[in-house]
């Protein structure tokens, strides 16, 4: 059964752990066709993917005390703005996957950087390359220097994402050069990261759609 308690999230996998959405609307309304050990779940919002009735799912359930809890369920009604399922025992996951990595070949821009106790603006805002994004951060590229612990404001997707986040690592080519620098989201709020999702379901399904295309030229 379910803790209602503290919900940061609930993220919605098909049977291939491809996420289909992620968001913060949770809702546990009264069930007047309640089966016994089970609770009734409602996601609510907006451009939900629409499944099928019955449709296997996983539904991860993630808590501000960190626990993710991962319930195998189906669908038992999918429109574009609400999507309904029944859960009963779940599975308690040790790791916590942010989500699938995504390879992306997009610019962002950055109006300041953090370092120490010491803020660094620019009269114009510094670009950055983005290289592959997930829930928890970013690889991008960049011709200033970062150290670890930098904590730099990223701006992209044309100005609708403005994310903080902090240096974790510097990626290096065989031969020393600085392929880019690894980052942490830090203090992304729960709307942001329903957005940021939505965003990396759309890459996937471009990225998966030019594979199809791809593969139907060699084809012909």
């Amino acid at each position: 059964m379910i803790s209602k308690d503290k919900i940061n999230r609930v993220l919605i996998y098909d049977v291939n752990g491809r996420m289909l959405l992620a968001t913060s609307s949770v809702f546990f309304p009264k069930d007047f066709f309640k089966v016994k050990g089970t609770d009734f779940v409602m996601l609510k919002g907006s451009d939900y993917p629409v499944l099928h009735t019955g449709e296997a799912i996983d539904a991860i359930f993630e808590y501000g005390t960190g626990t993710r809890v991962k319930y195998k369920t189906s669908v038992d009604l999918s429109t574009e703005y609400q999507m309904n399922f029944r859960v009963s025992d779940g599975e308690v996951l040790e790791e916590r996957r942010r989500s699938f990595k995504i390879m992306v070949d997009m610019d962002g821009q950055s109006p300041f950087f953090i370092r120490g106790e010491e803020m660094f603006s620019f009269d114009a805002p510094m670009e950055l390359h983005i290289i592959n994004i997930n829930l928890g951060g970013v690889l991008f590229s960049s011709s200033s220097d970062f150290e670890p612990g930098d904590q730099v404001m990223l701006d992209f997707m044309e100005g609708e994402m403005q994310l903080l986040m902090e240096v974790l690592r510097i990626q290096r080519a065989k031969d020393g050069s600085i392929e880019g620098y690894g980052c942490k989201f830090i203090d992304i709020t729960a709307a942001q990261e329903e957005k940021l999702a939505k965003f990396i379901i759309d890459c996937q399904v471009l990225e998966r759609e030019r594979k199809m295309a791809a593969e139907a030229r060699k084809r012909r």
